[in-house]
């Protein structure tokens, strides 16, 4: 799959990030508006303030004229200044608040919702990797590209009205003081560029760095590591992967440091050189102390202005990438349907029919296709079982049937009816399944199977499908039954089930949702042989009424299911009953004969 990423133009990006904070608090577009202009006028004000001074002691005006004048221009000062700290603690409030919205927005209202066959691919998940480090982030994050962009305007006042004070000692100041500090408004640019060029590696190493560490602190891998002497080997990878990040920012910092350094010789020799300059013009010519001091302040401070527009525009541009891969992420375009669709197969119209016509699915950067040009009819209330040798694309057909993967050729048709065409989320209630690597919620036992709120939980169905899943003597002797918390690395105290209880309970959720499809993906893994029959002696009862499909690698289970179809390399080999497939004598029957010598007692009963 090849992921088409968007470019986004700078205006674009601005009215983006203006609709979202526009959305959610209009305030802090408001603050921001108003906080622009008040930095220069601060300054201005600032520089002006000791001229008067100055003049007024030079022309020996009256101690009353000159109270008047610095109190009028401090009492400006003072409601500018503070109108400045009030808007910046509701800037960095807000900054906070858009960042968690944006953290939301990008959890909840993508990477959840998103198709499946999207999120899986490796280009998705680079994606999501620089849309995540971006939104978290807080330098040149997503949630300050406004900042930036109203600190940028407020530095083109500054600079601007610095400049025409400027202007008024000597014109040539400007040129000579745009080369300068444009050098190191270069150095910054060409960082920021190399920045952006890294982006791509960078998010690959923190993705690795990521995955190590969630690995390492897995509780479901604790035994491993120490049975297994694992430590030292994910140790390696760690070191590894943290040695990368802090090359990268090593690299980035000295880039960072060798950029300040030039800034600041550059502002050093251009203070030396004013302050000679101005010297210079008071000695020869009428100029006053106080426009001695308005110049001096002034070349200072259109250094300052110059400097404050060099990084918000280092930073707004960066801040723009980040803006941009963020809503490259938020605009992968999903295939399946979201809007109005068929509607689904109604109470007469159940169980359901399931035909795979022509079906081809590879996987992202695979070689091959895992199913190509597949067939496969599935009457309305059969129970088949699909069995066969890792990788002949057993879990990957049921993913197809159940919309989660998109085939390239082919159909799935519902009742007659291409799946594509429902809508996707009414499509999914459509399927109850138990895959091989479902997970629990740090919740209650009865929300980890009803998956609602308390109030919403239907109890006596729910002690159903426990008793079905052969899961209620356990939650019985629990001391708070189904109100039991799971989980031990979220909730102190809370139980944890070994690995045929937890197959038992998220068969009971699977059971819980009532399905008219159900799909149940070697559920039977965990469970010993005794176990196991018990649960296929209810078969019949865990599927009534309802269209199931059946995976497992143990042979004698599918006894209980209408029709079995052995696949190999994701092509239908062998068809038939359980009896009609022994007494072909073919690739079933050997392979049944072969665990038949490991169980043996199960085999006959």
């Amino acid at each position: 799959m090849n992921v088409k990423r968007k470019k986004y133009s700078y205006i674009s990006n601005l009215s983006f990030m203006l609709k979202e904070h526009w959305r959610f608090d209009k305030s802090y577009v408001i603050t921001q508006a108003v906080l622009t202009p008040l930095g220069a006028l601060t300054s201005v004000i600032a520089a002006y303030l000791p001229k008067i001074v100055l003049d007024c002691v030079e022309n020996r005006s009256t101690a009353g004229d000159m109270i008047i004048k610095v109190s009028i221009m401090s009492v400006f000062l003072m409601i500018f200044s503070f109108m400045q700290g009030g808007a910046q603690t509701k800037i960095h409030q807000g900054n906070r608040l858009t960042r968690d919205v944006m953290l939301h927005k990008l959890i909840c209202d993508k990477i959840m919702d998103m198709d499946y066959n999207n999120y899986i691919y490796n280009e998705t998940r680079l994606l999501r990797e620089k849309a995540w480090n971006g939104a978290r982030s807080w330098e040149s994050s997503v949630a300050r590209f406004l900042e930036y962009n109203c600190t940028l305007a407020s530095s083109v006042f500054g600079f601007s009205a610095f400049t025409v004070i400027i202007v008024e000692c000597n014109p040539w100041f400007i040129p000579i003081l745009v080369i300068s500090y444009g050098i190191s408004m270069l150095g910054w640019l060409l960082l920021m560029k190399w920045k952006d060029k890294m982006k791509d590696k960078v998010a690959e190493i923190f993705l690795r760095l990521h995955y190590v560490t969630y690995r390492s602190k897995d509780f479901s891998n604790a035994k491993d590591v120490r049975i297994y002497n694992m430590s030292d080997f994910l140790m390696r990878k760690l070191d590894k992967h943290l040695e990368d990040v802090t090359g990268w920012n090593i690299a980035r910092n000295n880039g960072h440091y060798y950029n300040c350094m030039l800034e600041d010789v550059l502002k050093f020799a251009i203070s030396v050189g004013a302050y000679v300059y101005l010297i210079y013009l008071k000695i020869n010519s009428d100029m006053t102390l106080g426009d001695f001091s308005l110049y001096f302040g002034a070349i200072t401070g259109f250094g300052q202005w110059i400097a404050r527009l060099v990084d918000s525009i280092a930073e707004m541009l960066t801040s723009a990438h980040n803006v941009s891969d963020f809503r490259s992420f938020l605009d992968i375009e999903d295939k399946m349907n979201k809007g109005k669709g068929e509607k689904l197969p109604s109470e007469n119209a159940l169980p359901c029919e399931i035909e795979l016509k022509n079906i081809t699915f590879a996987y992202d950067e695979a070689e091959k296709a895992t199913v190509e040009k597949f067939s496969l009819k599935i009457n309305k209330g059969e129970k088949i079982a699909i069995v066969g040798v890792n990788g002949a694309g057993k879990s990957t057909l049921v993913k197809l049937i159940c919309g989660l993967f998109i085939p390239q050729e082919g159909q799935i048709l519902i009742n007659g009816t291409d799946s594509r065409l429902f809508n996707r989320d009414e499509y999914y209630r459509l399927f109850s399944t138990l895959f091989q690597d479902c997970s629990l919620l740090p919740a209650t036992i009865a929300k980890n199977i009803a998956l609602c709120e308390e109030e919403k939980i239907d109890r006596a169905r729910l002690y159903e499908c426990m008793r079905l899943a052969g899961i209620l003597e356990k939650v019985n002797c629990l001391e708070l039954k189904e109100n039991t918390l799971l989980v031990r690395e979220v909730h102190e105290g809370a139980v944890a089930f070994s690995g045929g209880e937890l197959q038992r309970l998220l068969l009971a959720r699977a059971l819980y949702k009532d399905a008219p499809v159900i799909i149940l993906d070697e559920p039977t893994a965990a469970l010993d042989p005794i176990a196991e029959n018990d649960m296929y002696m209810k078969y019949s009862e865990l599927t009534r009424d309802k269209t199931a499909i059946y995976i497992s690698h143990r042979l004698s289970s599918t006894r209980f299911c209408d029709r079995i179809i052995l696949l190999d390399n994701a092509e239908i080999v062998e068809s038939g009953t359980h009896e009609e497939l022994i007494s072909l004598g073919g690739k079933y029957a050997e392979m049944f004969e072969t665990q038949s010598k490991y169980y043996r007692e199960e085999a006959v009963i």
